[in-house]
C-alpha cells in the first residue's frame, strides 16, 4: 500500500507538467493522421475520451501503450462505429503479455463527384487506415521509492503507419512513433476519503516520424501533442477520469459498476464544443460488450460498439 504522505509532491509536478511543457509541444490539426484520435473501443468513447491516465484498459494501443506494462491475457478487440449517413469506423486489436497490435479505419463512403457546372460525373471514395504497434513495459524508479509511490512505473512506446485510398492525389501515407508514461498508485491512511487507488499517465504523440506525403507530391508534418490524465478508484466501484491536452482539449468521464456484470458510463469533452456521451458494459464469462452513443452539437448522433475476448 501506498503512503498518503506522497502524493502532494507528486501532484505538484503534474500540475507544473500542465501548466509549463504541455502548450509547447502542440501544433494544431493539419492532416489525416488526427484521424486517430478517434480512438477505439465503445468504453472510451462512453467515457469522453478520458483514457491516458485511466487503469485496466483492454485497447491500451490505442489509449495509453504503457498500459501494456501490465498485461497478461490474450485479448482480442474489435469494434464498429458509424455517423448516420455520413461516416463509420472500425478497428481490431490483439494483445498479449507486454505486446499488441492494432488496425484502425475510418471510411466516408462514396463521395460524389462534380463538374464546374454542378452536374454530378461520378463517384469516388475516402479511406483512411492506421497500423499501429506497441509494447509495454515495468521500470523501478527509485525516487518513487523514496516518495512513498511505489516501485514500479510503466513504459510504453507505439509506432504507427498511416495510409489514405483517395483519388491519386490525395493518397497520403506517413510513420510516427508516440511514447508514454502510467504509474498506478494505492491508498492508504485516506481518513475517510471514498478512494481506493489512482492512476496518472502521460502521452506524447507523434514525437518523431516521417512527414504525410500525399500523392501529388506535397507533405505535411504530423501533428505533435502531448496529454496528461489522471483517474481515482472509489470504494463503490465507480472510476472518475481526466485529460488535459496540449491542444487544450478538455476530457471527462465516469464509470459506476453496482455489478459484476453491468457497467454504467458517462463523459463530457470540449474539442472546441462540448461534447457529451454515454454508455454501457456487460461482463460474461471472458466476454466483454460495450456501447456508447456520442452526442455533437452540430454533426450527427455517434454510435459505437465493441466486444472483447480474454483467454
Amino acid at each position: 500500500m501506498l503512503k498518503h504522505h506522497g502524493i502532494r509532491g507528486w501532484w505538484i509536478t503534474v500540475v507544473l507538467v500542465c501548466v509549463f511543457v504541455l502548450p509547447l509541444l502542440a501544433t494544431p490539426y493539419t492532416n489525416v493522421g488526427e484521424a486517430f484520435k478517434l480512438g477505439m473501443g465503445a468504453r472510451p468513447a462512453a467515457m469522453g475520451g478520458a483514457f491516458v491516465g485511466l487503469v485496466d484498459e483492454k485497447s491500451a494501443v490505442f489509449s495509453n501503450p504503457a498500459n501494456l506494462a501490465w498485461g497478461e491475457k490474450l485479448t482480442v478487440l474489435s469494434t464498429l462505429q458509424t455517423r448516420l449517413a455520413t461516416a463509420s469506423c472500425g478497428d481490431i486489436l490483439a494483445s498479449f503479455n507486454n505486446y499488441a497490435i492494432g488496425v484502425h479505419y475510418f471510411d466516408f463512403g462514396d463521395v460524389p463527384e462534380t463538374d464546374q457546372l454542378g452536374n454530378l460525373t461520378g463517384y469516388f471514395s475516402y479511406r483512411n487506415y492506421t497500423f499501429a504497434a506497441a509494447a509495454g513495459l515495468k521500470i523501478k524508479v527509485p525516487s518513487l521509492v523514496r516518495m512513498g509511490l511505489g516501485e514500479e512505473l510503466g513504459c510504453g512506446a507505439r509506432a504507427k503507419l498511416f495510409k489514405t485510398e483517395t483519388l491519386t492525389p490525395g493518397n497520403t501515407t506517413g510513420v510516427s512513433v508516440d511514447l508514454s508514461l502510467l504509474f498506478r498508485g494505492e491508498l492508504s491512511n485516506t481518513r475517510g476519503i471514498p478512494i481506493e487507488g489512482y492512476a496518472l499517465g502521460l502521452l506524447f504523440e507523434n514525437l518523431v516520424g516521417t512527414p504525410i506525403s500525399y500523392g501529388s507530391g506535397h507533405q505535411e508534418e504530423l501533428p505533435r501533442r502531448a496529454t496528461i490524465g489522471g483517474s481515482l478508484l472509489l470504494t463503490n466501484h465507480a472510476i472518475i477520469s481526466a485529460d488535459l491536452t496540449s491542444t487544450r482539449d478538455v476530457r471527462f468521464g465516469v464509470e459506476w459498476t453496482p455489478t459484476p456484470t453491468l457497467s454504467i458510463r458517462g463523459g463530457l469533452k470540449n474539442e472546441g464544443v462540448w461534447i457529451w456521451s454515454a454508455g454501457l458494459g456487460l461482463l460474461v464469462r471472458d466476454f466483454t460488450f460495450d456501447l456508447a452513443i456520442v452526442s455533437h452539437p452540430y454533426l450527427n448522433k455517434q454510435f459505437r460498439g465493441s466486444l472483447a475476448v480474454s483467454w
